[in-house]
């Protein structure tokens, strides 16, 4: 299965209005491999015009411009291939 390198969204509590963005790297795994995110277990489609997913072969970053109180929370990246799949989860909070 896909290792995921852990990684941090947010050291502090992102206030209002602020950028976030998040990483994450699959440093193991054969591919092709797929990277999907999570938001409080609900998966992120396309459709979220708040949260910006952008994803090469091994990377995708999870962007979102203006932070709310809705976007606290846990975010869950999910690497996936034929061996398997892997997930690392990292928690959001908003002030």
């Amino acid at each position: 299965a896909p290792q995921i390198a852990p990684f941090i969204i947010s050291e502090e509590p992102a206030n209002w209005g602020e950028t976030v963005t998040a990483t994450c790297t699959v440093l193991k795994g054969d591919s092709p491999i797929e990277i999907g995110w999570a938001h409080n277990g609900v998966p992120l489609t396309k459709d979220q015009s708040d949260i910006i997913v952008s994803t090469s072969k091994r990377v995708s970053l999870l962007t979102i411009d203006t932070v709310t109180a809705r976007h606290a929370g846990e975010f869950t990246c999910t690497a996936s291939n034929v061996a398997g799949a892997t997930s690392y989860s990292a928690p959001l909070a908003v002030n």
